[in-house]
């Protein structure tokens, strides 16, 4: 499907262009393969920073590869492709508007959802949650991370707002956007529930919890790739393309155009 803006005048000299193509299935194949690296990545650093002696650049390794860890390199991945979901919804959301499909709405929505989860994915916003709610509820155990109360509420408005959006898309993306959201939310809140259960009892510094937050981690980021596919996939299938033109021009040689 072409997108042509309606209101801006046809270029009358030649413009540079440069086309980019993505594929669904090459597209999720390197996600795949970045997620396998920083897995392997982090519990590399863990493994060596728990049971082999100290070395240099020990405690800087494991800040910048462990996974469990903010403003680092796998969580400016994670926040990078929640933005690249919220660009692809906001795309998706144009096209429908011009097209007058009134579920564009919906579209917009979700986008904008995904770019606070793309900073809270960078910055661990939620954190600030946890303190404040332990000390009034008294969370222990699997509450212990009390902020996955706040995350089961939202998860819960999620789906009284979207629900019937969702089971008006086709079948197959709405199957891969359901099974996204169950993968994401079984690591963002399962497991991380359970970490809250081992850290709340035993300890936040050893390599068993190192691995229920990779888990954690790994869960999360396979839920985006899954909706990343679903999304593009939607996008070839189901609107034939999509054709976005970037055109940069002199403000000063506007008028000759």
């Amino acid at each position: 499907m072409s997108v042509v803006e309606q209101g801006y005048p046809t270029l009358s000299r030649k413009s540079h262009h440069f086309d980019i193509y993505l594929s669904a299935k090459i597209t999720v194949k390197w996600l795949l393969g970045i997620v396998f690296c920083l897995t392997l990545a982090s519990l590399f650093v863990n493994f060596t920073y728990y049971y082999l002696p100290h070395y240099p650049l020990r405690d800087i390794l494991k800040w910048l590869f462990n996974v469990d860890q903010e403003t680092n390199i796998p969580s400016l991945y994670s926040a990078a492709s929640l933005l690249f979901c919220s660009i692809l919804l906001a795309t998706i959301s144009k096209v429908k508007k011009i097209a007058r499909n009134s579920d564009y709405r919906s579209w917009a929505g979700l986008s904008i959802i995904f770019v606070y989860l793309s900073l809270d994915e960078f910055i661990s916003i939620h954190e600030i949650l946890i303190l404040p709610l332990r000390n009034a509820l008294n969370t222990r155990g699997f509450l212990y991370f009390s902020w996955v109360i706040v995350g089961a509420i939202f998860v819960l408005l999620f789906l009284l707002r979207f629900w019937r959006f969702i089971f008006t898309l086709p079948k197959k993306t709405r199957h891969l956007f359901l099974i996204a959201g169950a993968i994401y939310v079984a690591g963002a809140i399962g497991i991380e529930m359970v970490g809250g259960y081992y850290a709340n009892y035993y300890t936040e510094t050893n390599m068993i919890y190192a691995l229920i937050t990779t888990v954690e981690e790994v869960l999360e980021m396979i839920g985006i790739v899954v909706f990343i596919y679903a999304l593009l996939s939607y996008i070839s299938s189901s609107m034939n393309g999509i054709d976005v033109g970037f055109h940069i021009i002199d403000s000063k040689k506007q008028h000759l155009i």
